[in-house]
């Protein structure tokens, strides 16, 4: 059967598979209108919107003279069919504020939302659009399972508004969670023929009966399925066979253990780990240049690897469905982590900092026709911009950028920016900069650090008085804990040395503060059209 691979009829070069002369007809005729949505056979392209929870880019095909030990046959697979951006940056590192803040569309500042706990439409966007509800808007058939949105009270349990009415209500009970294991200890090895499936093993199970039964309607709405992976999440107990993949004897350690020189105190964070019981009788307290022993960190780091082969296989038997009900060619799938993970790192665990290791962690996009093959950039994009890109890629409305007064009372709008163009050219030039953020101090004292990182290969964060009232800054430093940090990812790309209090790179902060205060509005203005 000849038909269109794919087409775009805006901003974007044509690439065309075994196309026949009407197909082509076709193609040129729409050229001279507004983008439209890409087609397969005529049908618009589904989505499948793949997320994890607490993910390193500790991907063996990332980087496999330094993960080559990792067993992720099936992302190494996926990234030979995607576009991989190496690159790309959270918002804040840690769940709810990160998840937020792509699902929006919008930077924190704006969605107001920095704890596991406050949902953004009791603060802020109480009207605003998500990327699930921006599809359900277009007429796709939209549903998600596992963690998606952050739980709880932080999403009013998966915001139930932005996914298609399942049955008559938009409630809680439309959304898959699972059933809840909980394991009083920071690992396990499960037996999942005594205990039951682990949740994610349930989420995964569910994914592949919502994709047959959407397959065997196959009518002409297209669809949105988001499947939600929380391994390698603590506590890390994952299926025993996963843990076999990693002998006991061969996990290694970080060789970093120990806090930047020069570091402000501020920067540092080490907790979540040891709110577990065997990891609290340890002594292990989280502070600075303090390390966990090593056989307990071993124990850790190795459950760690066990959880990002689990969610390895996992995606895997999501992915292979796809192919066998024949959908491989018709689905655009994104795959992407909410944040990156310590694990031992500069003496810490878990995330909750600005530094690389927290706010990097994979994503990965496949547009049919386009990334076959796969490819890979470098160039800074943020988990922002991939509201923007994926509405350009499907050929809904464009969503335009937010207005910047009061940009939480616009529904429809957005803060990133697509970087479609990538797809195209991984090396086109593109952003000069991409903006994180991390609170410290709670409401009675509070500071903000944000997080620049640059073209140019460094990383420099300003930790600054915030208003936690409005949420705004004027970049003052009068609190005893403000302070710089400049990392230079060259020639310290581990960040181990901080350099921003050395007098030969005073000129080099003093630029990159007044870029920071710029922001991502000054770094979006600046892009190649």
């Amino acid at each position: 059967l000849h038909y269109l691979s794919i087409f775009r009829c805006c901003s974007f070069s044509l690439r065309l598979t075994m196309v026949n002369t009407l197909h082509l007809l076709a193609l040129l005729g729409c050229i001279s209108t507004m983008c439209q949505p890409l087609k397969i056979r005529g049908k618009r392209m589904n989505v499948l919107f793949i997320a994890n929870d607490d993910l390193r880019p500790m991907i063996k095909a990332l980087d496999p003279e330094k993960y080559g030990y990792m067993h992720t046959p099936n992302l190494d697979k996926f990234t030979k069919d995607s576009l991989v951006l190496t690159n790309s940056h959270v918002q804040q590192a840690v769940c709810s504020p990160s998840r937020t803040s792509l699902l929006f569309g919008r930077r924190p500042d704006t969605t107001k939302i920095y704890d596991l706990q406050t949902n953004t439409r009791d603060v802020g966007c109480k009207d605003c659009v998500t990327i699930p509800g921006l599809f359900t808007e277009a007429g796709y058939f939209t549903v998600g399972m596992g963690k998606i949105f952050h739980d709880g009270t932080a999403s009013n349990f998966s915001d139930p508004q932005s996914w298609s009415d399942l049955n008559g209500t938009t409630t809680y009970k439309n959304y898959f969670m699972g059933e809840h294991r909980y394991f009083n200890q920071s690992w396990l090895s499960v037996d999942e023929d005594k205990t039951g499936q682990c949740r994610d093993s349930q989420v995964r199970d569910h994914a592949v009966s919502w994709l047959r039964n959407l397959s065997k309607s196959d009518g002409d709405q297209p669809w949105f399925v988001a499947v939600g992976f929380r391994k390698p999440h603590l506590s890390f107990a994952s299926p025993r066979r996963f843990f076999d993949l990693y002998p006991a004897n061969q996990t290694r350690l970080v060789d970093n253990p120990y806090a930047p020189t020069d570091m402000p105190e501020i920067a540092y964070a080490s907790y979540e780990l040891q709110n577990f019981p065997d990891v609290e009788a340890t002594g292990f307290k989280g502070q600075i240049n303090e390390t966990l022993v090593d056989w307990k960190a071993k124990e850790e780091v190795r459950a760690y690897q066990a959880g990002v082969s689990y969610t390895d296989y996992n995606i895997g038997v999501v992915l292979d469905e796809l192919k066998a009900l024949g959908h491989w060619n018709d689905t655009i799938i994104v795959f992407w982590g909410d944040h990156g993970y310590k694990l031992g790192h500069h003496g810490a665990w878990c995330k909750h900092t600005n530094f690389q290791t927290d706010t990097n962690t994979p994503l990965m996009i496949r547009i049919p026709g386009l990334t076959d093959g796969g490819m890979k950039s470098n160039a800074l994009v943020e988990h922002v911009d991939i509201m923007a890109t994926l509405v350009e890629a499907a050929g809904l409305e464009k969503v335009q950028t937010c207005p910047e007064n009061k940009p939480w009372t616009v529904r429809r709008c957005t803060e990133g920016q697509s970087f479609l163009k990538l797809f195209e050219n991984p090396n086109a030039a593109w952003k000069n900069a991409s903006y994180s953020q991390y609170p410290r101090g709670g409401t009675k004292n509070p500071y903000m650090g944000y997080s620049m990182t640059t073209d140019k290969n460094l990383r420099f964060t300003a930790w600054v008085d915030f208003d936690g009232h409005t949420n705004t800054t004027t970049f003052s430093m009068h609190g005893s804990k403000c302070g710089f940090e400049l990392y230079d990812h060259k020639t310290d790309p581990a960040e181990n040395v901080n350099l921003a209090y050395r007098s030969e790179h005073k000129q080099t902060v003093d630029k990159l503060f007044a870029q920071l205060k710029a922001g991502w509005r000054a770094t979006a203005g600046g892009l190649p059209t």
